[in-house]
């Protein structure tokens, strides 16, 4: 018996192939295999706790996560099955595969396995944003009764890490304690892909005056861009961007919550992103990669790589950061 479940996420338009064997061969070694280019969908943490989970499960669970490129265009649900269909072809083993096409369709199939796989499948979606993976494919095995891994240490170590944390804690507590005169200094600035942190508190009417800022700066760059709707090309791309910014509008004109904050940054990144795709068509580029905006100034447009970056009285970590930020940075200037 197979039970196929697929659910489109994102109507996309984005052509390719990919030769189905890299993912049976590193099902070889892993029940667990991330194509490279999806390592910051689902990052190696995460596959390997994802791995150790399912990993002599009976039946069998694999999981793949591989580029949206694998999809031609057209019927993208009908090109999944046919994808998870040869994934199956070549593995030749009942079990349950789990198949997530970069952030336009996760896709279900439980072969000689009587799992009801669509509705697992639908329910988890239905929780979780196409931008979780993980926490999608962790919802599925949760119905399915596949136990979490274990990370517990072993009980020798328990008085060594309490050692850590209470010298942990009191690290933290003399940093508070240096630092608590300045706790006000710096605004918290809205970022349409990263949270606001701990160290850049601020209040939620703030946020939301930032937000509707950086919806109306995303509408002023989709007047003045350089695209057509009307595009044979680039259509589908500035419709997206359109539909982004519509909806991120509708949001920041009422009274959100940092919830739905957090959407609005998610919409408005995702809306520069499907942007900057459609002028690279235009200037007969190469389509940008799917990365986050500049930290420093959303306007900056989309990063070009992560920079280690320690705010004044913050905690390094790193940030996405547009080409002219890098170079300042690299510099030493702030």
């Amino acid at each position: 018996m197979r039970l196929l479940a697929g659910v489109l996420l994102l109507a996309s338009t984005l052509t390719g192939s990919s030769d189905p064997a890299a993912v049976v061969d590193g099902w070889k070694t892993s029940p667990v295999y991330v194509d490279p280019a999806q390592r910051s969908l689902v990052p190696d943490k995460d596959a390997a706790e994802l791995a150790e989970r399912v990993n002599g499960h009976d039946p069998a669970i694999r999981i793949a996560v591989v580029p949206a490129a694998v999809l031609s265009a057209g019927d993208q649900s009908a090109a999944a099955h046919t994808y998870v269909d040869q994934l199956v072809d070549r593995q030749q083993a009942d079990g349950i595969y789990l198949v997530v096409f970069g952030g336009a369709i996760t896709w279900g199939s439980a072969v000689g396995v009587d799992t009801p796989v669509a509705d697992i499948l639908t329910d988890e979606l239905n929780k979780h944003s196409r931008s979780d993976p993980v926490g999608t494919l962790n919802g599925v095995l949760d119905q399915l009764d596949v136990p979490k891994a274990s990370s517990g240490p072993p009980g020798w170590l328990w008085p060594l890490l309490i050692l850590i944390v209470v010298l942990i804690v009191g690290g933290l507590a003399l940093r508070w304690w240096k630092s608590r005169a300045r706790k006000d200094e710096g605004p918290a600035l809205y970022r349409p892909s990263y949270e606001v942190l701990p160290d850049e508190v601020d209040t939620l009417d703030e946020r939301r005056a930032t937000a509707r800022e950086d919806v109306t700066r995303f509408g002023e760059e989709l007047d003045s861009a350089d695209v057509r709707l009307d595009g044979v090309d680039t259509a589908g791309d500035v419709q997206a961007a359109m539909d982004a910014y519509a909806d991120a509008g509708r949001v920041v004109d009422g009274q959100p919550d940092d919830d739905k904050l957090r959407e609005v940054r998610a919409t408005v990144e995702y809306g520069r992103w499907r942007l900057a795709c459609a002028q690279a068509k235009v200037a007969g580029t190469p389509a940008p990669p799917r990365r986050a905006v500049c930290f420093f100034d959303p306007s900056h447009g989309t990063s070009v790589t992560d920079w280690m970056y320690t705010p004044p009285g913050g905690r390094p970590r790193e940030v996405p950061v547009c080409g002219a930020c890098r170079d300042r940075l690299s510099g030493g200037s702030r």
